[in-house]
């Protein structure tokens, strides 16, 4: 069901003293406006902005009844709990192959480094190679050292880095700490926090992965990047099933109103 809210100073003082942006147009949310507040994410809009999202927002069309006041941050704190799937620290970007998304410095670094470093070690193991075994055996293994390596780069190359899972080993956990008000995340056992009150935003980028370029174990990326108010930005991507998206709504949930949660597609 759709829910409205025609704002006025005398009933929405809370709510319009914290200057929300609306998401899809960046105007100020001021009085006489009116929005709807979606569910999940607890962002707001202008009707006109939800009815050009189709009236769906964080994979849900729910719309809150009420506005959020700001006591409603003081409910007391469960026990911590993790999102079920790892991150890994940095960007994520997908390219289908039209080239658009590529990374011409990332190109560049490979090149370099593959004429400095590379060659000139591949060169002296395949000299060493034909004069302990025979000239073709150097040549050959030259050719295979050569495929090999292509094979690994190439995705990165290409801007089509490899799907495979985040190992919990390797891998970053992320949950909403709602005792110390803030976003935990931690790497084996060392943990770092962002309160709430330093964060300027937070984005995120879902997209659907083919089965053909990830089997059906990957079907979805996110891509996170929360932008602090001492201008810093800390990204994050993983990659995860369909059926882990409602723990991924949930982590939205629990994140206090006050942060402006926007989705980037």
């Amino acid at each position: 069901m759709l829910h409205t809210h025609h704002l006025n100073t005398a009933t929405h003082s809370d709510f319009l003293k914290q200057e929300r942006i609306d998401p899809i147009t960046g105007e100020k949310i001021e009085e006489g406006h009116t929005i709807v507040i979606c569910a999940a994410c607890k962002s707001a809009f202008f009707i006109e902005s939800w009815e050009y999202l189709g009236e769906k927002h964080c994979n849900q069309e729910n719309t809150l009844p009420e506005i959020p006041i700001a006591h409603t941050l003081q409910l007391a704190a469960k026990p911590l709990e993790y999102l079920p799937f790892y991150f890994k620290k940095g960007k994520y970007i997908l390219d289908r192959g039209d080239g658009k998304n590529s990374d011409f410095a990332s190109k560049a670094f490979v090149l370099i480094v593959g004429m400095i470093f590379y060659f000139p070690v591949l060169i002296i193991l395949s000299s060493f190679v034909g004069t302990l075994f025979s000239p073709l055996g150097g040549v050959a293994f030259a050719g295979a050292m050569m495929w090999f390596t292509g094979a690994k780069i190439k995705p990165y190359y290409n801007g089509k880095k490899a799907f495979s899972n985040i190992s919990a080993h390797k891998g970053i956990h992320l949950a909403v700490n709602l005792k110390s008000q803030s976003i935990e995340y931690k790497k084996k056992d060392k943990k770092t926090s962002i309160p709430f009150e330093r964060i300027k935003y937070i984005k995120y980028y879902f997209d659907y992965i083919p089965y053909a370029e990830c089997g059906k174990h990957l079907q979805n990326s996110i891509s996170l990047e929360i932008s602090t108010k001492d201008y810093k930005q800390i990204r994050f991507y993983t990659f995860l099933h369909q059926n882990e998206i409602p723990q991924w709504s949930k982590f939205l949930e629990e994140l206090p109103y006050t942060i402006p949660v926007l989705n980037q597609k």
